[in-house]
């Protein structure tokens, strides 16, 4: 949304009241320094030192009831300009080191400009709505600690964040849309559906995946895999460490500041955790003379690589230290991309309608900085392919600049969830600068040597984040075929055990009507001295999608009660498995 529109405009306004409100409150009794306070896409915030003041989500009764003072006045918010001392002098008057810190980085040529509504006066480049009665509607939303200009040797302020929008109406659904998403949240799902958990002793960052949650991984990653092994991949395996002279080559060592990295206490080898796997692959590649009829050579494993992080950054499955990557990795020649890139492209399509997520394309190019491999050429030769590939595959895209991968363009896909919340997924990347860097090379057909083409490619992307995204558009609700537990049966009382067993026998060998290996029904029973409510709840509890309720007058009708997320109905016995296939 553009800084310029009426929205943005109210937001921006409004982080200047707040600062304006939390002066007239608090500056009697500590020395308020504000920092930045931006509009943001679902309203504002404001970066603050209280001089030692606890501020919580208890003090913002209060400061909404100051801001609405200054909304009812509907002050003029006017602007103005000073010069550089003028505005230094104006900091330090004021004792506001953290605005003089901003000027002073300012060009030497920059206007320095100033917006004021009543008594409040503060640095900002706008723009604002006119007055503050016109900045429609807001709520304080929540705090948080944030470093001064994101430098964690810095000051930590406490950072105010408000939502912000120009109808009542626009807030409350917001609203609404972020208690779905806390409930949806799959750090909570997760725990509540026994999928993964995390320990201390382990690390932060490094997630543990249990019995359920491992066989949702397992299918996810068959599922994903199976595109490629129809068209013709292979699978190669290999080691999670290498040296670090191989990421010296492929220029990852330079570009790759979060590698974990040991020496070897037994050899001296300098060591590294692999933080991709495409240099591994690509001495598969090399391990052999290739010839131009060997080509398109196609490599896929699942695999995991390993990226340090800081550890606020780290929440959940969204970003891990240990990184599962449904990878896969094509060496072609030039007349061969498109191809390829057509099979990936129709993958990824056909794998996202069939869990129900919208996509969309991202080609994601690089900017004017160094932190790239290959040449300019080879930049703009590759960019174009992906662009004109987008444009006959009539794909919906975007370009971001700046988002390329430092060996080359891609194209990724966004899934947009139920909540309407955009994610990126699979990536398809176009490399000429790997290959080149390893020195890689075929024998085409008039005897010379060619260096190959290399497209790199996750369907699912991190697996791990893949998750995250899953659990929150399906509120832990998966599809049948990809549930851990797809059907319980639950008895009403120990009289229909034996019929609990002509049930499982009546369902023995039952299979889905799917390629991948976890094709058996995955059934349970409870039956338990518990009461009939309890089972069903604790089955709802942990989202099965099929529940047979078992009870004396069942068994004398021959049949079951079959119970969905949405809906509950009688079935025969005998017609139990064409009821299952049609789900």
């Amino acid at each position: 949304m553009s800084e310029e529109s009426n929205v943005m405009k109210q937001r921006h306004s409004l982080s200047h009241i707040m600062a304006a409100a939390i002066k007239n409150l608090y500056s009697d009794t500590t020395t308020v320094r504000f920092g930045v306070g931006p509009a943001i896409d679902n309203g504002f915030y404001y970066d603050i030192d209280f001089g030692g003041v606890k501020i919580s989500e208890d003090d913002f009764g209060k400061i909404e009831k100051e801001m609405r003072k200054i909304i009812a006045r509907d002050l003029p918010i006017t602007y103005s300009e000073r010069s550089r001392e003028e505005a230094l002098a104006w900091a330090h008057d004021n004792d506001q080191k953290y605005k003089r810190e901003l000027i002073e980085d300012l060009p030497e040529n920059e206007t320095i400009s100033f917006y004021t509504l009543g008594e409040f006066e503060d640095l900002c480049k706008g723009p604002h709505v006119e007055s503050t009665g016109k900045v429609g509607v807001f709520k304080l939303d929540k705090v948080a600690g944030a470093y001064w200009r994101g430098d964690e040797k810095r000051a930590m302020l406490t950072r105010i964040y408000g939502l912000a929008f120009e109808t009542q109406k626009e807030l409350d659904e917001y609203i609404a849309k972020q208690e779905e998403a806390k409930q949806r949240d799959h750090r909570k799902l997760g725990r509540e559906l026994d999928l993964f958990c995390f320990s201390d002793l382990v690390g932060s960052g490094l997630p543990m995946f249990t019995p359920r949650g491992t066989i949702l991984r397992d299918i996810l990653n068959d599922f994903a895999q199976s595109y490629r092994i129809k068209a013709g991949y292979q699978k190669v395996c290999i080691p999670h460490i290498a040296l670090v002279d191989l990421y010296k080559t492929s220029g990852h060592y330079e570009k790759f500041p979060e590698m974990l990295q040991f020496i070897s206490q037994e050899s001296g080898d300098h060591l590294a955790l692999k933080p991709v796997n495409c240099p591994h692959h690509s001495q598969i590649f090399a391990s052999q003379p290739r010839s131009y009829r060997d080509l398109p050579i196609k490599y896929l494993e699942t695999t995991m690589v390993y990226r340090d992080e800081r550890k606020g950054e780290l929440g959940g499955l969204s970003r891990v230290r240990s990184i599962t990557q449904d990878d896969s990795h094509v060496f072609c020649t030039e007349d061969q991309i498109g191809q390829i890139f057509g099979e990936l492209i129709a993958s990824a399509q056909d794998l996202y309608e069939r869990i129900d997520m919208k996509l969309k394309l991202r080609l994601s190019f690089r900017d004017d900085g160094d932190g790239y491999t290959g040449t300019t050429e080879m930049w703009n030769k590759a960019q174009n392919a992906i662009q004109a590939m987008a444009d006959e595959h009539k794909i919906e895209y975007f370009i971001g600049i700046g988002e390329a991968a430092m060996y080359g363009p891609k194209m990724d896909f966004m899934a947009t969830d139920a909540l309407g919340r955009e994610w990126q997924v699979a990536t398809v990347q176009l490399d000429y600068a790997t290959p080149a860097r390893f020195g890689l090379e075929y024998t085409d057909a008039d005897g010379s040597k060619k260096t190959p083409i290399m497209i790199h490619c996750a369907l699912l992307g991190a697996i791990e984040r893949f998750m995250s995204v899953l659990i929150e558009h399906t509120a832990g609700w998966f599809p049948f075929w990809m549930a851990p537990e797809q059907l319980r049966i639950v008895t009403v009382n120990d009289s229909v055990n034996d019929y609990v067993e002509k049930i499982k026998a009546e369902l023995d060998g039952f299979e889905l009507d799917i390629p991948l290996e976890h094709n058996k029904l995955r059934m349970t029973v409870d039956d338990r001295n518990e009461s009939l409510g309890k089972k069903i709840r604790e089955a709802t509890r942990m989202k099965i999608p099929v529940v047979l309720i078992v009870g004396p007058k069942d068994v004398e009708a021959g049949e079951v009660s079959v119970r969905l997320r949405d809906s509950e109905q009688k079935v025969k016995l005998t017609e139990l498995k064409d009821f299952l296939k049609k789900l």
